[in-house]
């Protein structure tokens, strides 16, 4: 997520501060509803291997396939360009083979828009704090074993961006999604939490595919 903050009354540009937020991560059970309970039985199946270093960092869980269904639940155009985008970047590292699929409860990821502007105060300071994206992730700590993820993209601060940026943007919640985390400011990555420069890199490239079992 790229946030910016700016005190009520200043100028827009008086406190500004971009940075991409970590994911939000739930553990959860055994037990589902619906669509969600084949998912939660294969993530119980069993504990998954992890490597023990790669180059950009993991969040300590996976998916149990490689095999993967992704629902578009958002209409804005932009925003589903840079999902497909996104995807299509991902699934060219061989690692995952995301597929769209039209049944949002059979589907693993769900891409979304939605509104991720916030208010509060610090140090008497009145701010919004606009983020550009979120996922949320739901895992079996056991397998470490990923059952669910939901990533947002919000419109109002993303359509006026280019599409570069934006799929840059999805690029990096969707390696949320298949189980990366934040990669430091001094590395390569589309993972870096601030000011996103670029889409998957080589390192990425070599992570994704480590995490997943495959060779670099």
């Amino acid at each position: 997520m790229l946030p910016f903050f700016w005190g009520w009354g200043m100028p827009a540009h008086a406190m500004t501060i971009s940075s991409i937020n970590q994911s939000s991560v739930f553990s959860s059970g055994n037990d589902q509803e619906n669509g969600m309970d084949s998912r939660a039985n294969r993530a119980a199946a069993k504990a998954l291997h992890l490597p023990s270093s790669t180059p950009t960092p993991t969040e300590g869980y996976r998916w149990p396939t490689r095999q993967l269904k992704i629902y578009m639940a958002t209409h804005d155009r932009f925003l589903q360009s840079a999902f497909f985008g996104a995807v299509r970047a991902w699934n060219r590292t061989g690692a995952v083979h995301i597929s769209w699929c039209h049944d949002e409860d059979r589907a693993d990821i769900i891409a979304q828009d939605g509104s991720l502007t916030s208010t509060g105060t610090s140090s008497n300071v009145g701010y919004v704090s606009s983020q550009l994206g979120s996922t949320s992730t739901e895992y079996n700590p056991d397998t470490h074993a990923l059952i669910r993820a939901r990533s947002t993209l919000d419109p109002s601060q993303l359509d006026c961006t280019s599409r570069h940026f934006r799929t840059a943007v999805a690029e990096h919640e969707l390696g949320h999604a298949l189980g990366l985390a934040h990669a430091p400011e001094y590395m390569h990555s589309v993972m870096i939490p601030r000011n996103v420069r670029t889409g998957i890199t080589r390192d990425d490239r070599a992570t994704i595919r480590l995490l997943y079992g495959l060779k670099r």
